[in-house]
């Protein structure tokens, strides 16, 4: 075998594997009730069994089995359409499932910041603080604002990253009030970027570098859990603004697919918009 299909076979074997865990994982969460099924009998295993999903989903025992085990052929997108509905996925679990079927080539090297992106940055009015991100939640470009709010955004050597400073950085604990989700949302965007690119290097990189360093990372990723949040509030206790409670907004960049804008405000009058006003919102980098 030649090195270019040695490479296109590993590629197709890993995103088979990944499919094969993610069918697995959402399958083992369902109850026989939840999908009109009795449960009878000793289960030896939670969720439904695989011959149940089979039936659920219109498709054989044998090539549902060899389907989680990453040896089936590449799946059509009405038996994805079918095993998303048998599996009662959320509309973000149903676009990982068809993200990880799909025949994708990967991005290779630093992701190139979109014009439209920091177009989008450079729009917002003060004293919104904003920064862009990629699929690995590195982070592209960001305001003075958000600076001021996310230390690790001038402080390293390398470019930063968001899901990194969750689970590596001890300020982070110290900032995020609701910790726990911060980084159960944190562990999610970077699942649902696997899907995309389940062989993308730097991501599997970064993947391999968390586990190593973060025993909450190691038990939130097998989970396989997926959100999509456009919108939310966050409470912050700013080492020197103090507590503050921002509402956030995800924007997907013009013509940069995986860039995404998040913009933090607060309603005028408020302290928190007060603690904003206080930054600068010149675009750095």
């Amino acid at each position: 075998m030649r090195g270019r299909e040695r490479v296109e076979s590993v590629r197709r074997s890993t995103r088979a594997s990944e499919l094969g865990a993610f069918l697995r994982s959402r399958r083992t969460l369902l109850r026989p009730g939840e999908v009109g099924l009795p449960a009878e009998g000793a289960r030896r295993t939670s969720g439904l069994r695989r011959e149940e999903m089979a039936r659920l989903a219109g498709v054989s025992e044998g090539y549902y089995v060899r389907l989680e085990q990453g040896r089936a052929p590449h799946p059509s997108p009405s038996v994805l359409g079918a095993l998303a509905r048998a599996l009662r996925l959320s509309d973000a679990e149903r676009d990982h499932l068809f993200a990880l079927a799909e025949e994708v080539r990967p991005e290779s090297g630093p992701e190139v910041l979109a014009s439209g992106a920091r177009r989008m940055l450079e729009l917002l009015a003060p004293p919104t603080a904003a920064y862009v991100i990629d699929r690995r939640s590195d982070v592209l470009v960001w305001n003075d604002s958000a600076a001021a709010l996310f230390g690790h955004l001038v402080d390293g050597p390398r470019r930063p990253n968001n899901v990194r400073y969750v689970f590596t950085d001890p300020r982070a604990k110290e900032l995020f009030v609701d910790w726990a989700d911060i980084a159960s949302d944190s562990v999610a965007h970077l699942r649902a970027a696997a899907g995309h690119r389940p062989d993308d290097p730097e991501l599997n990189a970064l993947v391999a570098e968390l586990h190593e360093a973060s025993p909450e990372f190691r038990r939130l990723w097998p989970t396989r859990e997926l959100r999509r949040k456009v919108s939310g509030r966050k409470e912050l206790n700013h080492p020197t603004a103090g507590r503050m409670s921002l509402d956030y907004e995800v924007l997907h960049a013009p013509q940069a697919p995986g860039q995404r804008l998040v913009a933090y405000t607060a309603p005028p009058g408020t302290p928190s918009h007060s603690a904003l006003g206080g930054y600068p919102s010149r675009c750095g980098k």
